[in-house]
């Protein structure tokens, strides 16, 4: 039990460190549930907006660490930026890519050379033209829907962030040769981001009119969600003196808005523009409530089981959509496939967070400090076999569960439950 209290202690030190807030963490579990739950059930039915609530809090981090890299040092560095950005996505997605690749060669060969195409376009952040180019449909159905579709967010992302920092470094070096203050150099970042934020809207909301399924995939028409977080993050001044009688206040309310989303939007018409603005709008009312202080009163978001869901959610985020569309391929839509895509999602999202990403992100000085420090007090090993005996469990239910629906037996009586068609 000491072990497991120093494990959860340090895991919340290491969250400190990299800049994350545990109610943030705990908002990321949320979308992350989410989409996951409407992608396999179709409920909730506006569940897909998790996707924008990422946006949203992709722009306010990397903004965020942007602007104060540049407050301490007088400027962004790019190398640090891309580098670690690079360490923080790519080592995780391209295992994914690879093994839904090698899964999809095994279980739908009659596809897996048009899913390798997928797969190096999604290798190179590009997936959403991609998709966009081939006339994809965000709403298919899972039997005909790539197993990698699901990387179009990602694309989007990668695609601002490669700009977004120049932009930064560009207003910050007009900055220090003109000596302007803090509060002036930041004015003129939120009046670009602004600008950028409004042009995007506006975009999106011509698009979603005249073209509704490209509008969903195109970067020009998201770039806005992002742009709301960057905005939280140039303001962060005025919104770490919100009083703490009032953040628990505006924490609930942006919960009660992505509760609202996730009933009240469906992928009919009105995507992104104007329903994607309930999620955004409730992730933004979230964030603003911990800049500087988290809320009290708030432990639907930061309790150990939210805010661990928040720490595996990109890796639960990349392995859901293939685990449900190729065990799709060979299992009926009965409770024996539900089961089996749980399972296994947990399963592998587990194995990706903990031998993949955090290894690949927490190649650092400070992290290999952090390594050594664990292995000196005789947990790293306890940790390791924790997680080992976790996925191996889970993986081994996963499996036993599939060999039972696929017997003579299970055939026999199959107890099917009608499929839901996965909306955007």
């Amino acid at each position: 039990m000491d072990q497991w209290r120093q494990a959860s202690a340090r895991r919340r030190r290491r969250a400190e460190r990299a800049n994350h807030r545990l109610d943030i963490q705990g908002l990321r579990a949320v979308a992350v549930l989410g989409a996951f739950a409407h992608f396999l059930t179709g409920w909730p039915q506006g569940g897909f907006v998790g996707i924008d609530i990422f946006f949203v809090i992709a722009g306010f981090f990397v903004t965020e660490s942007l602007l104060r890299t540049a407050g301490e040092t007088g400027n962004p560095s790019l190398r640090t930026f891309y580098v670690g950005r690079v360490r923080r996505i790519v080592p995780a997605a391209t295992v994914v890519l690879l093994l839904t690749v090698a899964a999809a060669a095994v279980l739908l060969p009659e596809r897996v050379s048009d899913i390798g195409v997928d797969a190096v376009f999604a290798f190179f952040f590009v997936a959403n033209w991609h998709f966009v180019a081939g006339g994809a449909d965000p709403a298919t159905v899972t039997d005909t829907a790539s197993p990698l579709l699901h990387y179009w967010p990602l694309a989007i992302e990668e695609q601002f962030f490669i700009v977004w920092p120049l932009l930064i470094f560009a207003i910050t070096a007009v900055a220090v040769r003109k000596a302007w203050t803090d509060e002036r150099w930041r004015a003129h970042v939120a009046v670009i981001v602004g600008a950028v934020v409004l042009t995007s809207l506006t975009w999106a909301t011509v698009q979603t009119m005249s073209s509704p399924a490209s509008a969903y995939l195109d970067t020009f028409a998201r770039i806005w969600e992002l742009g709301v977080g960057a905005l939280l993050a140039v303001g962060v001044g005025a919104l770490a003196r919100i009083p703490d009688a009032i953040r628990p206040i505006l924490s609930w309310a942006g919960l009660t808005l992505i509760g609202a989303a996730f009933v009240l939007v469906d992928s009919g018409a009105g995507f992104p523009v104007p329903w994607a603005l309930l999620p955004v709008a409730g992730a933004a009312l979230v964030i603003a409530a911990g800049v500087g202080r988290e809320p009290e009163l708030q432990g639907f978001l930061r309790n150990r089981v939210s805010t661990y869901l928040g720490d595996i959610s990109f890796a639960l985020y990349l392995v859901h959509w293939p685990v449900i569309v190729l065990l799709a391929a060979v299992m009926d839509h009965s409770v024996f496939y539900y089961a089996s895509v749980v399972t296994l999602a947990f399963g592998l999202a587990l194995a990706v967070h903990h031998f993949v990403e955090n290894p690949a992100r927490d190649a650092t000085v400070q992290g290999l400090r952090q390594a050594r420090e664990d292995r000196r007090h005789g947990l790293h090993h306890t940790e390791l076999s924790t997680k080992i005996a976790g996925v191996g469990a889970l993986i081994l239910i996963t499996f036993s569960v599939i060999s039972y629906a696929m017997s003579p037996e299970a055939i026999d009586d199959p107890a099917p439950i009608a499929p839901t068609a996965p909306s955007p």
